[in-house]
């Protein structure tokens, strides 16, 4: 099921002694959009800290309850290496937070494999406000994002295009992405604004039924991920 990222920030995060946080940012591979890592924000517990949970210690989100169950106990959440959020994951700052969890990394061990490791570890936080920019111009603002909660991938970039469009949310799939520019703050896909501007409307009210997908990647001409 597609889970909007607005609704799963605040969910808390339950650890085995108590509670840690709550939700506040994912970080996913900026190439394949599969989540990694959530962070959660620990209040006033730590005075405001963020820290970093790897999905390998997350057991099933319960919905019903709105949380997150976490094989970590606070004693050693208290002790972790601290982390900035709404930036990239650096290579160094995950291995250091995996070394001290014991958690497998998500980058290679070895630093010199670098160079032909794809992606980065981005902050879902970090890309809201970024420009959404069409082969021919720029046409929106991200400003959320649709997570599927069987595998943890983040499936639709949500983009209102209000001061193009009249107030008109839409959906573009992150794989038709062909770069993203951090110091410009901004998304380029491979499309026109005139394919954006004549695509389905995305209801942030209503759920995302099959039928609406299909109509959305016929309209762009693009393979679905199903």
């Amino acid at each position: 099921m597609l889970r909007d990222l607005n609704k799963i920030r605040n969910c808390v995060v339950e650890g085995l002694d108590g509670t840690i946080g709550t939700v506040a940012d994912l970080y996913f591979n900026d190439q394949t959009w599969k989540v990694h890592y959530v962070a959660a924000d620990t209040g006033n517990w730590l005075q405001g800290r963020h820290v970093l949970i790897s999905r390998e210690s997350l057991l099933g989100p319960k919905w019903e309850t709105a949380s997150f169950p976490a094989l970590v106990k606070k004693s050693q959440v208290e002790q972790a290496p601290k982390f900035e959020i709404e930036k990239p994951l650096s290579w160094q700052k995950e291995r250091e937070i995996c070394q001290y969890y014991q958690w497998s990394t998500y980058f290679p061990v070895d630093e010199e494999e670098l160079t032909v490791f794809p992606g980065l570890l981005t902050s879902a936080n970090g890309l809201k406000d970024f420009s959404l920019m069409a082969v021919d111009g720029e046409i929106g603002k991200i400003i959320n994002f649709l997570v599927e909660d069987t595998d943890w991938i983040v499936r639709y970039i949500v983009v209102d295009t209000s001061k193009w469009l009249a107030g008109k949310q839409v959906l573009i799939s992150p794989m038709w992405n062909k770069s993203i520019e951090w110091p410009e703050r901004k998304i380029v896909v491979d499309l026109s604004q005139e394919q954006i501007k004549n695509s389905p409307e995305y209801d942030p009210t209503a759920p995302i039924e099959r039928v609406y997908e299909i109509n959305l990647y016929r309209h762009y001409g693009k393979p679905h991920y199903w």
